[in-house]
């Protein structure tokens, strides 16, 4: 099993793009992927514009064929637009 966590800051004012963004493609896209078990949207409590996106794939293998899909290759650049900063880590 993989879990990668990417840390999002919406630009100010876009948050509930990436909001809606993440619900109405993000999610379709992602769910039908092989080897994808699942994922969640966080916003951190206290902090205005403190997003993470959780995944969980089977392997990494199947978590790179997911990046690599034209669902991903569509959506990711957007949600990517409306943030001013994205980084990641991941988990074994």
């Amino acid at each position: 099993m993989i879990e990668l966590h990417i840390f999002l800051e919406p630009f100010a004012g876009k948050e509930r793009d990436l909001e809606s963004i993440y619900w109405e493609e993000y999610v379709p896209g992602i769910k039908i992927q092989k080897g994808f078990q699942r994922t969640i949207l966080l916003k951190k409590r206290d902090a205005l514009r403190e997003y993470q996106i959780h995944i969980t794939f089977d392997s990494e293998d199947l978590r790179l064929q997911w990046v690599a899909s034209k669902e991903h290759t569509a959506v990711w650049p957007k949600v990517a637009a409306l943030c001013q900063r994205v980084s990641w880590t991941g988990f074994d």
